[in-house]
């Protein structure tokens, strides 16, 4: 009896260790998945940021004449 009770300790010790280890995996995979994403919102927020920052700079390059004159081309009444 004590030979069974010590062969289903072990088989039972073998199976806590392999959900235990399989728990640890799935963590890590998550964490790496986690990580991955987190650095492809930071990418594109710094490319919105740059578009951002390019639209800017173009506007505010512009003179007040330029912006009368595109929208004086665009928005005229014809004849």
């Amino acid at each position: 009896m004590n030979k069974l009770y010590l062969c289903f300790g072990i088989c039972a010790t073998v199976c806590g260790a392999y959900l235990c280890g399989n728990w640890v995996a799935d963590a890590k995979c998550h964490a790496q998945v986690e990580r991955q994403n987190l650095q492809n919102l930071q990418n594109y927020q710094n490319q919105i940021s740059k578009n951002k920052r390019i639209n800017h700079d173009t506007v505010y390059k512009m003179g007040v004449g330029d912006i009368r004159r595109i929208l004086r081309d665009k928005y005229t009444i014809g004849e």
